[in-house]
């Protein structure tokens, strides 16, 4: 099946004057090594179909125009109807969502089991930080998630912070997630108390690293990996090796147009390192 792209020569990031057809091309070079990373997830989209510089809006329901062929997965809502939202898993549903000009902003777990999530995120957060500190609180984390024999990927967010990911086994709902999460969060805090915060008020957290945990929770959605970004030069989220957060001087290092020289796919193997967290959930009790 083929996917024609419309308003090929219209220009979404108005000073790199990067066009609809460039962003449409960047998702079919990529889409190999990121379906693996987003298939059978529940996606929400922030679309800018005019323009970054125009309105942007997000969108989680799939509307009445989307083709018969395109998956969709009907996900359930507290007090509210369930809606239907978009399933990617194929090239041309991958390209029919790049045509209208969106970010990929994906669900933590697998329409199979919607209520169990097999991942588990840190989002850190600079606040008014330079990016070295992010780059330390990743190391930090990243010790602390190795004493727990915890794995750990790390990806730009193609915004200002970096997700550290632990791929983990489908067995828990994402209330005993988050809270696991939390007091991992805890203890990253009571090691550092000057360096970091799990302060949800930005007013409070006193010009420290924010290690969010609270991404991980039913219906939260996260930008997915290789995700270009609404912002000039369309930067993308990209996973990244440990070894190459040293180097880093942004989480906007890669973007539309130097990705293509970049031959790493650090995500790869991520699902075959999934850990079981049965032990760890009242080892964590005694650490925190």
């Amino acid at each position: 099946m083929k996917i024609d792209i419309t308003n090929k020569d219209k220009i979404l990031f108005p000073k790199s004057k990067i066009t609809k057809e460039d962003f449409c091309k960047y998702y079919e070079y990529i889409y190999k090594k990121m379906l693996s990373l987003i298939k059978d997830r529940p996606i929400s989209q922030n679309r800018f179909p005019n323009g970054i510089d125009k309105k942007m809006f997000f969108q989680k329901k799939v509307l009445d125009y989307y083709p018969k062929w395109f998956k969709t997965i009907k996900v359930s809502r507290i007090d509210k109807k369930p809606i239907s939202m978009a399933i990617c898993n194929d090239k041309d549903s991958l390209l029919y969502l790049a045509n209208q000009a969106i970010e990929l902003h994906v669900f933590l777990s697998k329409k199979n089991n919607l209520n169990k999530p097999d991942r588990l995120i840190f989002d850190l957060d600079p606040s008014n930080k330079s990016f070295s500190y992010i780059i330390e609180a990743a190391n930090d984390l990243k010790k602390l998630l190795d004493e727990l024999k915890l794995p750990s990927f790390f990806m730009t967010t193609g915004s200002k912070g970096l997700h550290v990911i632990v791929p983990i086994k489908a067995e828990f709902d994402f209330e005993v997630i988050r809270a696991f999460a939390k007091k991992i969060a805890k203890i990253l805090v009571n090691r550092y108390p000057k360096k970091y915060t799990i302060e949800t008020l930005k007013s409070k957290r006193k010009n420290k690293i924010f290690i969010d945990y609270l991404r991980n929770s039913f219906a939260q959605t996260t930008i997915a990996p290789y995700s270009i970004r609404a912002i000039e030069n369309a930067p993308i989220a990209t996973p990244i090796e440990f070894s190459e957060l040293k180097k880093l001087k942004s989480s906007r290092a890669f973007n539309i147009k130097n990705i293509y020289k970049r031959k790493k796919d650090p995500f790869k193997n991520i699902d075959k390192k999934s850990k079981s967290l049965k032990s760890l959930i009242k080892k964590i009790d005694i650490m925190s």
